[in-house]
């Protein structure tokens, strides 16, 4: 199968018009948001940006020395 001028296997072109259909798009529809996405300008990542993205995880400080005692009560050294 043929998508966009590129040659496929017909397992990957069923697949993304699977995909495609999925998400309410044309197989080509969907290409072209995929390109249009994939070729925008990445937005600019600050250490301001990550720390709030790591604080949005909701992520439970892990005990300090954990692996170590994990190890011993394990019978590993």
């Amino acid at each position: 199968m043929t998508l966009l001028q590129t040659r496929v296997d017909e397992k990957t072109a069923r697949n993304f018009v699977r995909a495609a259909k999925a998400r309410g798009h044309t197989p080509y529809s969907l290409l072209q948001a995929l390109v249009k996405d994939a070729a925008a300008q990445p937005k600019q990542r600050t250490w301001k940006k990550h720390f709030e993205w790591l604080d949005s995880l909701g992520m439970k400080p892990v005990p300090y020395g954990i692996v170590a005692r994990q190890r011993e009560e394990d019978g590993e050294r």
